[in-house]
């Protein structure tokens, strides 16, 4: 197998930047590296050295570099940039791109300022955006798009998309308006492919088989639909249909990239997964400490539970030696069925009862299954465990049962807890995604001492 070399530039880079080379050599060896190469460089490079590299690059070219920054680490390199180096940026970056960096710009403040270093056309449409949700299509979409109108020949169109492609993106798709509303849409391959009929109406060549979304339309809907039809770019409307965006598949990407992050903190147990290299250990501690404290004091009912059948672990304590098995087994068990369940949650396979109950079934016969296999296997084990330690077969069996009866409950109870309680959850129009992994182990502890120590009891009270 051919294996890729990695090569890492960044230091090449910044060697590159601290060289005594004369500009113009130093311009052609940077222009050697590709956006996103830079892109890691510029991060790590001193305030100083990054001046130098504002002045190698091209507007374009550098604001190319920053939309390959992660928006957050972007921001708050503009931060300490001169704001002409700033108007320079924004005069050359997507619409799309711009709103997810000022997007982190918390100080109304700063946000008016650098509103006002954007190109008047442009600035209407990025505070409109900043309005809304991060979970929205709105929050992502590009305003920059080529449409043509219906009534237009092939030789007009083909003008117009040479014309505009500099300015555009992505122009894999071209749209086709009447009064600003979107009737159709046609790919560049058949608009070049129908050159040879140069006075044919685009109305004739165009697709009316429309898939679109809304700004309100929620990301992950909107994933959905670029994965189930393998769309490249998707138009966002208004309620009149009037085409007012696009929405791009690097820009899903990423917002799947997102949310994959968040759905893995909520698993977790933090209120955020992302590593910051600038955080403080305070900021840590505020991100973990919420449910930190909810746990505590959902584990004060395991204590009592547990103090509850003191009489029983006095009785009979090798209950104690087995205990944690029980639950780290269920705690697993309901842990494994949560992730499932959150990533059909991501990918829209949960919306129909049909497929909920289907889903439920499934769980449940695999905890059936699982709960019986590891039970017969713990019974061999607890009576492989009694005659090490001297306990006549006879004698053990029934401590033995026990022990198999609670591990079989406990991991279909675990198993099909860990797909109810996300179910639930979103039925309340939350996340389920907060149906963390420590959630679940906690709720099932509960219930997994339960059943162990009440099946516990009856076998001493079978006894006595």
């Amino acid at each position: 197998m051919n294996e890729v070399l990695q090569i890492d530039t960044t230091q090449e880079i910044i060697n590159l930047i601290d060289s005594t080379l004369p500009i113009e050599s130093l311009q052609e060896k940077i222009n050697e590296y590709h956006d996103y190469e830079i892109a890691k460089a510029l991060v790590e490079m001193t305030k100083e050295q990054r001046q130098v590299l504002y002045t190698l690059l091209p507007n374009k070219n550098l604001a190319d570099v920053f939309e390959e920054i992660d928006p957050e680490d972007a921001f708050w390199i503009l931060e300490e940039t001169s704001l002409s180096v700033i108007t320079r940026i924004f005069s050359e970056m997507e619409v799309d791109d711009l709103v997810d960096i000022l997007g982190y710009c918390l100080d109304e403040e700063d946000k008016i300022t650098y509103l006002s270093l954007i190109n008047v056309s442009d600035r209407k449409i990025v505070k409109t955006l900043l309005n809304y949700d991060d979970s929205l299509v709105g929050s992502i979409m590009n305003n920059t798009f080529i449409d043509v109108l219906k009534t237009d020949t092939v030789k007009q169109a083909i003008k117009k998309v040479v014309t505009e492609a500099p300015e555009n993106e992505f122009i894999n798709n071209i749209y086709v308006t009447d009064n600003d509303k979107l009737i159709g849409a046609l790919s560049l391959k058949e608009l070049i492919s129908a050159g040879n009929n140069k006075d044919q109406t685009i109305e004739d060549i165009m697709s009316e088989n429309l898939f679109y979304v809304y700004p309100s339309t929620k990301n992950e809907d909107a994933i959905v639909m670029m994965q189930n039809y393998d769309f490249q770019l998707l138009p966002v409307v208004d309620k009149y249909l009037n085409l007012i965006g696009v929405i791009t598949f690097d820009d899903m990407m990423d917002t799947l990239s997102h949310e994959s992050e968040m759905d893995y903190s909520s698993l977790a147990g933090l209120s955020e997964v992302s590593v910051d290299e600038r955080e403080t250990v305070w900021e840590t501690i505020k991100k973990r400490m919420p449910w930190l404290l909810v746990l505590l004091f959902i584990n004060l009912i395991t204590s009592s539970i547990i103090a509850g059948f003191e009489n029983t672990l006095l009785l009979l304590p090798t209950l104690s030696i087995f205990m944690p098995l029980i639950l780290n087994m269920a705690g697993n068990s309901g842990t494994q069925s949560l992730g499932i369940v959150i990533r059909l949650f991501a990918k829209n396979e949960l919306d129909e009862k049909k497929s909920i109950y289907k889903h439920l079934l499934n769980e449940l016969l695999t905890g059936i299954v699982n709960g019986f296999i590891i039970a017969v296997m713990l019974f061999l084990i607890v009576i492989v465990f009694n005659l090490t330690r001297g306990i006549p077969f006879l004698d053990g069996i029934s401590f033995a049962l026990v022990i198999a009866l609670s591990i079989n409950i406990a991991l279909i109870v675990s198993t099909v807890s860990g797909t109810v309680i996300p179910l639930i959850i979103n039925l309340f129009k939350l996340d389920p995604a907060v149906a963390s992994g420590p959630f679940i182990t906690t709720i099932n502890d509960i219930l997994s001492l339960l059943i162990y120590f009440g099946l516990a009891t009856l076998l001493i009270n079978t006894l006595t």
